[in-house]
């Protein structure tokens, strides 16, 4: 017997409770029925998938390898549903997009909005990474499509330019660098001590800005969310650098965002795909709006030029 659909969803439930009884339950099915059909994967494949526990079951070796590869098929499953639909009716299917939880918060909602009005009946699902954990939300098949900063590709996923953002130096308003009116020079990055939220991404500046690796003050701080990075920098003398759009943020932690000079004043933000993966009508609709619309920074954030 192949492989069949029922099965490879009763694998995901099961997988994703840790639980025969959790996964009987969502999948509106009884436990017995669940059972059978992971008995049944297994005799095919000819390798236990799940160790049974009196507490529930979880995934033997062989079953976390498989696992991502299910979670696209299935993924790739729904898309085939979700085509279909929106080719019906034109105005239905399932948008499933990740983004970092900054370019969410600051970029997000406008354009999100007029894809609403433009097709109010498609399903909307967000997933919010750090900037560094888009690629792999796309990878794994959690969503179709991707926008972030630049960062090196992994294997089955695929980019495309999109925008190029300013960035902006972040600093306390009370800071010494905020007050005094001018334009952050070498020196004073050299000297400042650096919150760390993005290690891809502070590779690259640190290196854009003194040709090093890294820069003194760099570990003083390491938060992996800009949010948090930002908080933090309203309450302490800590620096780093993010988008301008983040601005929007400025007077809620009490910061100032400062311009600065050299290649990483500005960050390329690209839409990510799987490779060789054929978009849907709504990831395409949403890509189009996208495009035409690269975040802005917000007028009055008390930046300095």
């Amino acid at each position: 017997m192949p492989v069949s659909l029922r099965q490879l969803r009763a694998f995901r439930a099961v997988a994703d409770a840790a639980s025969f009884t959790g996964a009987a339950e969502r999948l509106n099915l009884t436990q017995s029925a669940v059972s059978m059909l992971i008995r049944q994967f297994e005799e095919e494949l000819k390798v236990p998938l799940f160790v049974r526990t009196g507490r529930g079951a979880r995934l033997t070796e062989f079953g976390t390898q498989i696992r991502p590869t299910v979670m696209r098929v299935l993924s790739d499953l729904q898309n085939i549903d979700d085509s279909a639909a929106d080719l019906r009716s034109l105005q239905r299917g399932h948008l499933r997009l990740a983004v970092p939880q900054m370019l969410g918060c600051c970029w997000l909602p406008p354009v999100l909005g007029r894809f609403r009005a433009l097709y109010p009946d498609v399903e909307v699902t967000v997933l919010e990474s750090a900037g560094d954990g888009v690629i792999e939300v796309v990878a794994r098949g959690d969503a179709e499509i991707g926008i972030g900063p630049e960062r090196p590709l992994i294997n089955g996923v695929s980019a495309e330019f999109l925008w190029e953002v300013p960035m902006r130096l972040v600093v306390s308003a009370g800071s010494r660098l905020a007050v005094s009116g001018c334009r952050p020079a070498l020196e004073d990055l050299e000297q400042s001590r650096w919150i760390n939220y993005s290690d891809d991404f502070s590779e690259v500046l640190h290196r854009a800005l003194l040709g090093t690796r890294s820069m003194p003050g760099a570990q003083d701080m390491r938060v992996l969310g800009l949010m948090s990075a930002m908080a933090l920098i309203g309450t302490e003398d800590f620096v780093t650098v993010a988008p301008a759009y983040a601005g929007l943020f400025s007077g809620v932690f009490g910061l100032r965002f400062l311009s600065f000079d050299g290649p990483a004043s500005r960050r390329r933000f690209l839409q990510y795909i799987r490779a060789r993966h054929d978009l849907s009508p709504a990831a395409e609709a949403f890509l189009r709006l996208a495009r035409d619309s690269a975040p802005t920074e917000p007028a009055g954030d008390g930046n300095i030029d």
